[in-house]
């Protein structure tokens, strides 16, 4: 196998801020295991990564670490160098938009480290920036395209009623109309589902051929044998983060039908929750029944999942989602929302629901708690379907593969 020298290209990349920097933690980490010379290139925050990846941090002005007028104007002052660039990025931070992917490509240029290596590379791997990149990368450039973040912006608006916070959303995701110019410059677009694609080509207008499906890696290992098989009538649901798409508010109300008909029912919530839902589980008489969870650890988690009996994973779409992975990789029995990747990844390891309807999660709830068999065999293909998934090193040499393509020109 020939070792490549590969810039990875991230806006953002902090392992705690979500699936994208996640995944970008383990898939430099896999592919520098395997021989390859790794450099990433990040605006802050930066990742935490093993000592044999090169991280050089693009300076970037930080408006996004806060939200305050004042504060933004603070960061605009203290700029040394008020460029043409500096004064769009302000100015449009400013009007509401967020500017972060829209610039980092430029940012990238001004970064000496990058101008001393551009030539050096065999492929620019892009984390779903999706910015305007010189041509000379265009033949190299491969993009991880996790989702499409028009759907983040369509169930944002989904949700909101007011007139000025409908147009504040329409402005901050008005830089999808920058990505969907800018995906064209890739060669290959990664995409974590099948799902995913398929949107992709809906949103993007981007040619299929060129978008290879590859399901991101997950340590299974990890969760063998986890669960403990005494029925304790304790769900799961990890969310990460508490926004719409998460559908965490119907989860709640169908959780608390459930309970209605089931008292010994618990939940647990692994992730933020907003303030919103915690008051909607105190309206609905639920704070001793719902616990939640935020930051926990990975072997925190696993303990959680272990003393679990049925997870629950209700978003209203996910490209791929590690929450469900997880809890399948631990052989729970599980619930899923039919929409986005989570019926393709699920297969057979548990129930669908409509994730618009709580009473229809409380029926799918109620009928895997008092279906003793029912749930013995989720469980059984629950660790069936853990075959199914793979690790971050395989992740790696199947990336790799189509790096190789792309340097011989079979791409």
């Amino acid at each position: 196998m020939r070792r490549l020298k590969i810039a990875f290209l991230s806006y953002r990349s902090s392992p705690l801020s979500g699936g994208q920097g996640i995944y970008l933690k383990h898939v430099c980490e896999a592919l520098a295991t395997q021989g390859h010379e790794i450099t990433l290139f990040s605006g802050k925050p930066l990742p935490i990564l093993d000592k044999n990846i090169h991280v050089e941090e693009v300076d970037t002005p930080g408006y996004f670490e806060t939200f305050l007028f004042k504060d933004r104007v603070e960061i605009f002052k203290a700029l040394k160098h008020k460029s043409f660039l500096e004064i769009e990025d302000f100015l449009k931070t400013l009007l509401g938009v967020f500017t972060e992917p829209i610039f980092f490509g430029q940012r990238l240029l001004e970064n000496k480290k990058f101008k001393d290596l551009k030539d050096s590379f065999d492929i620019f791997h892009d984390n779903q920036s999706i910015s305007k990149y010189p041509r000379f990368m265009h033949k190299k450039l491969v993009t991880t395209l996790h989702h499409p973040i028009h759907i983040d912006r369509e169930l944002d608006l989904r949700f909101e009623e007011s007139f000025l916070s409908r147009l504040a959303i329409r402005q901050w995701y008005s830089f999808l109309d920058f990505q969907k110019k800018s995906l064209k410059q890739s060669r290959l677009v990664i995409t974590p589902s099948h799902n995913s694609k398929k949107d992709i080509q809906k949103y993007f207008d981007f040619n299929s051929n060129a978008i290879e499906v590859l399901w991101n890696g997950i340590n299974t290992l990890e969760y063998k044998n986890s669960i403990e098989y005494h029925f304790k009538y304790r769900l799961i649901s990890i969310v990460s983060s508490d926004v719409p798409m998460k559908n965490l508010s119907n989860l709640i109300k169908g959780f608390a039908l459930a309970k209605e008909q089931e008292p010994k029912l618990s939940l647990t919530v692994v992730g933020d929750i907003r303030e919103k839902n915690k008051n909607l589980i105190s309206s609905l008489g639920l704070d001793s029944s719902i616990r939640y969870r935020s930051k926990v650890s990975n072997e925190e988690l696993l303990s959680e999942l272990r003393s679990s009996d049925i997870g629950i994973s209700a978003s209203l779409y996910e490209g791929f989602g590690f929450p469900l992975i997880e809890m399948i990789s631990s052989g729970l029995p599980v619930i899923a929302s039919e929409r986005g990747s989570l019926p393709e990844l699920m297969g057979e390891a548990g129930l669908s629901f409509n994730p618009d309807d709580a009473k229809d999660l409380c029926a799918k709830i109620i009928n895997m708690v008092n279906d003793v068999q029912l749930r013995e065999d989720f469980i059984q293909k629950s660790i069936q379907r853990r075959g199914d998934f793979f690790g971050w090193d395989e992740y790696a040499m199947k990336l790799t593969e189509l790096y190789q393509k792309i340097t011989n020109g079979h791409i």
